[in-house]
């Protein structure tokens, strides 16, 4: 049975009739055959994986780690055949290694399936504008007008090639800040614009799975225009950051209760929304 993702039902929007701007697509559509198999496969991978995983990481045992460019540490568990790459995310408190002013709104060529480990996940979601008759030389109520960033594959691990397009998105918010704690877990269909707004004083822990690449779909950003273009390498975790969140990983899993070996069934709430 296809698993249902669980958050913080005050913190899962679905924008309800009335004026404004509408959004193109909102959570749910994105949720095809191919994203439910996907889903299924992605849980029984990572409850296979999780054990080892939740070992390895109290031992210390990751491997090397990278940071993501939005300020998370990155390290690999797997890759599995026909489904994609399994990966430790980390969050730790009080601290990130993003790149300055690179975007933190994006979508992935690939879709995700994400346990939490530890702590609390976050995640805010945003759909296209439909552009409809309002003047396309202003943003409509509600909306943000944002920069297009796209990512070309560099065929090297860790390198990055950001390269601004000149053309802007109207985007609305379609999920703010919903909240995802330990023993729970949620899903980014692919194409779908998202950040994830963790604080840099909480810490998070997640167990993710990223999809083979979809055909058709590119690794896009939005932020502010002038970004220009750039090319990065991406820093490779310190052995004493990962002590670091080696320690917080154990506290915040030895204060809580165990994390369970299979998702929670229950739905969310899509009724009510939150602020960011």
């Amino acid at each position: 049975m296809t698993p249902t993702p669980v958050g913080d039902p005050a913190a899962v929007p679905v924008p309800g009739p009335g004026p404004g701007p509408v959004p193109v697509s909102i959570p749910g559509p994105g949720r095809e055959p191919a994203h439910l198999r996907f889903l299924d496969e992605a849980a029984a991978a990572t409850g296979d994986l999780l054990a080892g995983t939740v070992a390895a990481i109290r031992a210390g045992r990751l491997g090397r780690g990278l940071w993501h460019p939005t300020g998370f540490a990155t390290f690999e568990i797997a890759q599995v055949p026909a489904l994609g790459l399994v990966r430790v995310h980390f969050w730790p408190d009080g601290l990130r290694r993003g790149l300055p002013g690179h975007p933190s709104i994006h979508q992935h060529c690939f879709r995700l399936y994400s346990r939490v480990l530890a702590g609390e996940y976050r995640e805010s979601q945003y759909g296209p504008v439909d552009p409809g008759p309002h003047d396309p030389r202003e943003v409509p109520p509600g909306a943000r007008r944002l920069r297009v960033y796209e990512v070309r594959p560099t065929g090297v691990t860790g390198r990055d090639e950001l390269h601004e397009t000149g053309e802007d998105l109207d985007v609305v918010p379609t999920l703010r800040a919903a909240r995802f704690p330990a023993g729970t877990w949620h899903e980014v269909p692919v194409r779908t614009f998202h950040a994830t707004p963790i604080a840099r004083n909480r810490f998070c822990a997640t167990l993710a799975v990223l999809s083979l690449p979809v055909p058709g779909a590119a690794d896009v950003l939005l932020g502010q225009p002038g970004g220009g273009s750039s090319v990065s390498m991406r820093r490779v975790v310190t052995d004493g950051e990962l002590e670091l969140m080696r320690r917080q990983f154990i506290a915040a899993t030895d204060s809580a209760a165990p994390v369970p070996a299979s998702p929670d069934p229950a739905s969310p709430d899509l009724t009510s929304l939150d602020s960011r």
